[in-house]
């Protein structure tokens, strides 16, 4: 058999991780997708600063109009609000609802759960290394997307 790319077996475990947490941890009608979960991780990040659309786009390297549907979406489902700025009112500052501190913290147990699974029966030192080469790679590709944009 082929052996299969690297590539291919980062994007699988990522899709199995997600299926883990999906099927045995959080009710789907509670669970943000990993996009809105990354959001609301780094608006938890900034303890209390403002955040804004940019900000967020900036900090999760996601372009202006997928980061604008995830918080449409996130904003209908009632995770997040918008509120215009007081100095500017082209922007609106980020602030999350108690909804989504709630579902936050219920799928933030599910993926440390998922994180021990996961890593069961590695050794520390196999995990710091194999964290050591995915570091390279996205440092990698971060350099290729740099020279193409």
């Amino acid at each position: 058999m082929e052996k299969l790319r690297v590539t291919y077996q980062i994007k699988n475990l990522n899709h199995e991780i997600i299926r883990y947490i999906c099927e045995t941890k959080v009710e789907k009608k509670e669970f943000p997708t990993p996009a809105q979960m990354q959001i609301l991780h780094y608006i938890l990040s900034k303890k209390g600063d403002k955040v804004y659309q940019r900000d967020i786009g900036n900090a999760l390297n996601l372009r202006r109009a997928t980061l604008s549907e995830i918080l449409k979406t996130m904003e209908k489902n009632g995770l997040i609000y918008k509120i215009p700025d007081k100095n500017d009112t082209r922007i609106k500052e980020i602030i999350l609802s108690d909804k989504a501190l709630i579902n936050f913290e219920t799928v933030k147990k599910s993926l440390n759960s998922a994180e021990n699974v996961v890593t069961k029966g590695i050794d520390k030192k196999d995990l710091d290394i194999f964290l050591s080469v995915l570091a390279k790679m996205n440092q990698n590709i971060k350099e290729e997307r740099m020279k193409i944009c």
